[in-house]
């Protein structure tokens, strides 16, 4: 709308002249419209096309990460009928973004995806396509994320060291009920985030996963009754331990909330169920400098770190934590095919992904099984 239009508009005081006036400007072909309402036909795909045409001169790999991040927004959008730029919002977005973190215990690759979206909408945003807050929302501060930790499988040492110090100077917390149950689980930070008390059986040290999107938590494979593509529902045990730390951050650490579905969630802040980007704080705070082994070099943290605003540089993922356990079950002799139910992964993606071992280790490890077999 032009400022002509806009200052005539704005001394008007009937809102049906208003109205009037509007519909002979849309009419008439009176569209830079900073939302972008029908300033474009093409689609987002389509547009997504000609901004990947137009980035010939960047790197291989840059152009890489726009292929396999921005059609992921795209379909996202589309999936929700919204297929122009003119219908997208902040609300889309942040779903977009409640999504990504939902499959993605990585704070880098979250940031990977929401940086390249955010370069492409600030595109159409240049094109008056697209609102200014549309590309906006998907700043790194504004989404708090922190992609300092370390996100490769954590070493046996380093996490045995942790546990170690926080059983004998936090014991009964949630940073070591948490970190015990990330090491022995290896579940994802949506499933813990989606635990109750009730979900914790103390009779037999199981842990149930349950998906309960009606109720505010869901798993990421969903269950089969929901046409998901696979089923994250399931039960696991828990090694003697573990269920010991479970159970007594239950009875000393745990604070006595609700959520707002009346659910007692087994990790909990004084305000009701923790969010994922809480859970993540607690991780980077007990993977830090301060319950690592002492042997660790820590020379390039200098004690000052904050798991709220800069995480310490020695502090790991959540995903770093469920990588090494996948790795330890595997290395100590638990086969694929189990590992994949424990943990809601394929066997596929656990030997692409989840399983760094050389050739060399992974034959060490069958020689051992067949051996176990022998005797």
């Amino acid at each position: 709308m032009s400022e002509e239009i806009a200052t005539v508009l704005s001394e008007i005081d009937d809102p049906e002249i208003v109205d009037q006036i509007l519909q002979v400007v849309n009419s008439t072909g009176e569209t830079n419209n900073p939302l972008g309402d029908s300033s474009t036909s093409a689609t987002l795909s389509e547009l997504y096309q000609r901004f990947l045409s137009r980035r010939q001169n960047r790197s291989p790999a840059t152009k890489a990460q726009y292929k396999r991040t921005i059609p992921d927004f795209v379909d996202f959008a589309n999936e929700r009928n919204i297929t122009s730029p003119g219908q997208l919002s902040t609300e889309v977005v942040d779903a977009y973004v409640d999504e990504l973190q939902g499959e993605y215990d990585s704070d880098a690759t979250v940031l990977t995806y929401t940086k390249n979206v955010r370069g492409w909408l600030r595109w159409l945003n240049e094109r008056q396509l697209c609102g200014e807050a549309v590309y906006r929302i998907l700043d790194k501060q504004e989404l708090g994320l922190t992609p300092t930790a370390r996100d490769e499988a954590i070493p046996k040492r380093v996490i045995t060291a942790v546990l170690d110090n926080l059983q004998k100077h936090r014991r009964g917390s949630r940073l070591h009920a948490l970190v015990a149950l990330f090491w022995n689980a290896g579940p994802r930070i949506g499933g813990v985030h989606s635990l109750d008390v009730d979900d914790f059986d103390t009779q037999d040290n199981e842990l149930r996963f349950r998906h309960r999107p009606e109720s505010g938590t869901r798993l990421k494979n969903g269950d089969d009754d929901t046409g998901s593509s696979g089923d994250g529902e399931r039960n696991i045990v828990l090694e003697d331990t573990v269920a010991d730390a479970l159970q007594l951050y239950i009875q000393v650490g745990r604070p006595a909330a609700t959520d707002e579905f009346g659910r007692k969630p087994l990790f909990a802040t004084e305000y009701g169920r923790a969010a994922r980007s809480t859970l993540r704080r607690w991780v980077y705070e007990a993977t830090g400098c301060r319950w690592q082994p002492q042997t660790n070099s820590h020379s390039c943290c200098d004690g000052g770190c904050n798991p709220d605003s800069d995480p310490c540089n020695q502090s790991y993922y959540p995903h770093a934590i469920r990588r090494g356990s996948i790795v330890n079950h595997l290395s100590g002799g638990l086969r694929r095919e189990l590992a994949s139910e424990r943990f809601d992964v394929s066997v596929k993606v656990i030997k692409k992904h989840y399983d760094p071992r050389t050739e060399q280790d992974r034959l060490n490890d069958r020689r051992q099984a067949v051996k176990g077999a022998w005797e």
